[in-house]
């Protein structure tokens, strides 16, 4: 299905004018091509993958300004560009972001210093997660923490609730502070032959015993 792109669509820091005659590489495959206004007012011709995946970030005005020079840098610039594409409408899990209305926030969406600012202020660095702190706003900075991978799976709109004496738990969360991280795909069994949450999680597990 060809991806519908118009006039005046926005992808980083580029606005589209419009689409050009295919780009034919020497190996015969042809790429659609579209002419660009950066927002320097300066055009760029961008080939289509190049641009709905933001892999060019500017005509070049940018690159020294805001040149990554360390593995941190480089991490928050890949960070961001991740968080701008999710977002896409041609994002393969689109029904997650796009279709719910999940969007970047203007001031990070077209000005990566800004994001780069608070990214360094809540010290985002490889090892770390970007989190939406409301699954179902935007990526903006009232709405983002910078966390561990752990937090940011139990953050998911998706993550498995359990109710455990009176007291709502991230499944894992649960097993963790059980001390029962090496059984969950027992306990796990056990909730799905409808064992209450209390007996799967305190009925004590014997090798070879999976009931």
């Amino acid at each position: 299905m060809k991806l519908e792109i118009n006039k005046g669509n926005r992808f980083g820091n580029f606005e589209v004018i419009k689409e050009l005659p295919k780009y034919v590489l020497p190996s015969g495959q042809t790429n659609r091509v579209f002419l660009c206004e950066c927002i320097c007012g300066k055009t760029k011709e961008i080939r289509l993958l190049h641009l709905t995946r933001l892999r060019i970030n500017s005509c070049g005005c940018l690159d020294n300004r805001y040149k990554s020079t360390t593995e941190t840098d480089r991490y928050i610039r890949k960070i961001w560009r991740a968080i701008k594409y999710r977002t896409q409408k041609d994002y393969c899990e689109s029904h997650l972001y796009f279709d719910k209305g999940v969007k970047v926030c203007d001031n990070w969406l077209n000005h990566y210093v800004s994001f780069k600012e608070w990214a360094l202020k809540n010290k985002l660095r490889k090892g770390y997660h970007i989190d939406r702190i409301d699954g179902n706003k935007g990526y903006s900075p009232d709405n983002c923490r910078v966390v561990t991978p752990l937090v940011n799976a139990n953050n998911r709109f998706n993550t498995y609730i359990v109710s455990y004496k009176g007291k709502d738990y991230p499944f894992m969360d649960l097993i963790r502070m059980k001390g029962l991280e090496n059984n969950h795909n027992t306990i796990r069994g056990r909730l799905k032959r409808n064992w209450s949450v209390e007996k799967a999680v305190d009925t004590p597990i014997r090798k070879g015993n999976y009931k």
